[in-house]
């Protein structure tokens, strides 16, 4: 079975699934991608069209052609990611995402929901599964539900159809993810390669100290590469820190062998970071210690403010109670 037709037999699968308890945003595709049960309070708020195609992607074994990889839970960022590769179009065709903006958004947004596009109907309709919509709400319904969808519908019109790689490769040829990296070379002689594979034209070599700039990853985890000016470098021989896709909210730390802490708290230059379990770095946000009832802070750069030590942390902000089992994203 072809890539697409997986996808989109996952989704079927789950048509009919909804919020529990009603308008709570508490669904089995925010648990998977937050790592816990969510649910909407008066600070934090989950909608869940675009979680629901990132979790049908993964749990068809398509999650890198999900956004090329990406992340998010945003309407946004997937409008932008397809915009900037060239990959959003004005008519679908099956497997593309839909991207919807109804007459209820807000002032300033560009789309505010999104669905999986199933089959393109002779009268130019197209059949879709969408997460959180409903009968009387388009973009926060609260279910997972089969829908029929034209240009410009009652309350809605169609932004454009982002259409994923399911051949599963990026513009490059490659599973690249953009990224913005500054790398410290670990060990001498390390060559730059034409392509990231070990076959490929050397094209220098650099040594144990030199600093590249890489704005591009393979992600692989057994086989990974940096893509740097000039040619690509195994992630094996780096040390640094990785902002992946450009986004502020997506820092993560390689060390030698591609290592890279996870559920853990780390020393690096000096400084106490904590990473969740998805690799990133917590930020701006309170963190339970595992040893006692103290909650530590750590800003925007997510380095631990000690001064900020408490036992009674401000519901302002986020808390984050089992570092261990949470995604920082």
């Amino acid at each position: 079975m072809a890539v697409v037709d997986n996808v989109i037999s996952k989704a079927r699968e789950y048509i009919g699934v909804s919020e529990n308890p009603p308008e709570s945003n508490n669904v089995v595709f925010n648990t998977d991608y937050y790592g816990r049960e969510v649910f909407d309070n008066g600070s934090a708020t989950y909608p869940w069209c675009v979680v629901f195609l990132w979790d049908i992607f993964r749990m068809s074994g398509a999650g890198s052609i999900f956004c090329d990889g990406m992340k998010t839970a945003s309407t946004e960022a997937v409008l932008t990611h397809y915009k900037n590769k060239g990959m959003l179009f004005s008519t679908g065709k099956r497997g593309d995402i839909v991207l919807i903006i109804t007459d209820a958004a807000g002032r300033g947004r560009n789309v505010n929901h999104a669905g999986l596009v199933i089959s393109v109907n002779g009268d130019g309709t197209y059949e879709t599964i969408e997460g959180n919509t409903g009968s009387g709400n388009i973009a926060n319904g609260g279910m997972v539900m089969n829908r029929t969808r034209s240009l410009s519908g009652r309350g809605y019109k169609i932004v454009g159809f982002a259409r994923p790689s399911y051949e599963g490769k990026s513009s490059t040829g490659y599973n690249e993810i953009p990224i913005s990296a500054k790398l410290t070379i670990v060990g001498d002689g390390i060559r730059v390669r034409s392509a990231p594979n070990t076959s490929a034209d050397v094209v220098k070599n650099l040594e144990e100290g030199a600093v590249v700039k890489a704005m591009g990853r393979i992600a692989s985890r057994h086989n990974p590469w940096f893509h740097i000016e000039g040619g690509y470098i195994s992630g094996n021989f780096v040390s640094g820190w990785v902002k992946d896709y450009n986004d502020n909210k997506r820092w993560w730390y390689v060390e030698k062998d591609y290592k890279y802490a996870k559920s853990q708290w780390k020393n690096i230059a000096g400084k106490d970071y904590c990473f969740g379990k998805d690799s990133y770095l917590f930020v701006n946000c309170y963190i339970k210690s595992a040893v006692n009832g103290t909650y530590y802070w750590v800003d925007d750069d997510g380095v631990y403010q000690k001064r900020y030590d408490t036992t009674s942390p401000s519901r302002k902000y986020r808390i984050v109670e089992d570092y261990k089992n949470e995604n920082a994203l």
